[in-house]
């Protein structure tokens, strides 16, 4: 990561120590010497600050704001030994949510496909493995250097938990609540999670809005259809222009609709108040977070098809049916949240 990132300031200073040379055989211009040198230090010590201001600061801060999940498995049996979920700040031995089953298909792909790196409507699975255990990373996408920097620690964290468990994981017998508190100290010790859980509350504000945004961007497009349906009907436009402008409409609604079911999906997971409910409704909310989870899990099966190249004509006519279906539940979801 370094070395990328000291490569603009060594073409600068390159670039003005030829300058200087040429300048200098067109004269012999002590003070212009002078000068130019000076300007080389300027920039070269400016560019250290900036380039260690940004790898110190700046990245952490990125990333941290990105945080979603970080799994742990056992590589022998394949079991999740451990998961922290940055999004309620929970940590769990004995997983069995609808997400981690959705994501676990996504882990074994990789596995399959020996991955480092995967690109879902989940997130961004980055993966690093041990002798024994193996630890993936879920964020909400990174750059090279932010990348770089989450998997220095799942390295680190490899490291001490082998090491300090090496016995326990070699011979494991199925008790996973013994790496608990562990894993979380270890994790801890390498993530400012205090730090995360102020930006993840941000996060949590921003995503919330971006959910309303994107939910007028909706309306404002069915608005546009039967806009369109209306100049049909009074003529003012012909049938090949009414298709025309259909298509182009339900197109960008496709586009938006995923962007919203995922903004949707990001926030299921968090923990939101919402208004005090009967048990009944109560019941109906389960049944439909429930269903939704299910029908996502559906959706990012054909994105593992699609990912392998094995996706059909049939199976992209399914996934607009199954995005049709969640946004009704997310409509009902929210009419019952409030």
């Amino acid at each position: 990561m370094q070395k990328k990132a000291g490569l603009p300031i060594a073409i600068i200073l390159i670039s003005l120590v030829s300058l200087i040379i040429i300048k200098m055989e067109q004269s012999q211009n002590l003070v212009l010497f002078v000068s130019l040198t000076l300007v080389i230090a300027s920039l070269l010590g400016a560019g250290i600050v900036a380039d260690g201001f940004r790898r110190r600061y700046l990245i952490p801060v990125r990333v941290l704001a990105s945080l979603e999940n970080i799994i742990v498995d056992h590589i022998p049996s394949g079991i999740t030994l451990w998961a922290f979920d940055f999004f309620k700040m929970e940590h769990h031995t004995i997983i069995v949510s609808g997400f981690i089953a959705a994501v676990k298909s996504f882990m074994i792909e990789m596995r399959k496909g020996n991955l480092k790196k995967l690109e879902t409507e989940f997130g961004t699975f980055i993966k690093e493995d041990g002798d024994i255990i193996t630890i993936t990373c879920i964020t909400s996408g990174t750059t090279a250097s932010e990348e770089n920097w989450i998997r220095e620690r799942l390295q680190s964290f490899l490291a001490i938990a082998e090491l300090r468990h090496r016995n326990d994981l070699q011979n494991w017998m199925g008790n996973a609540s013994i790496f608990q508190e562990s894993f979380f100290r270890i994790i801890s010790s390498l993530i400012d999670i205090d730090k995360a859980m102020k930006l993840q509350k941000q996060r949590k504000f921003k995503i919330e809005k971006k959910k309303e945004r994107l939910h007028a961007e909706l309306k404002n497009l069915d608005s546009k259809i039967d806009i369109i349906e209306t100049q049909l009907v009074n003529g003012k436009i012909s049938e090949e222009e009414f298709e025309v402008k259909r298509n182009r409409i339900k197109q960008e609604y496709k586009r938006i609709r995923e962007y919203y079911i995922h903004t949707c999906f990001l926030l299921s997971r968090l923990n939101r108040k919402s208004r005090e409910v009967n048990i009944e409704t109560a019941k109906s909310i389960e049944r439909i977070k429930d269903a939704f989870f299910e029908l996502k899990i559906e959706i990012e099966n054909l994105q593992v098809k699609k990912f392998w190249g094995d996706i059909t004509p049939n199976d992209i006519r399914c996934k607009n049916k199954l995005q049709e279906r969640l946004t009704a539940l997310i409509e009902n979801l929210d009419e019952l949240t409030g």
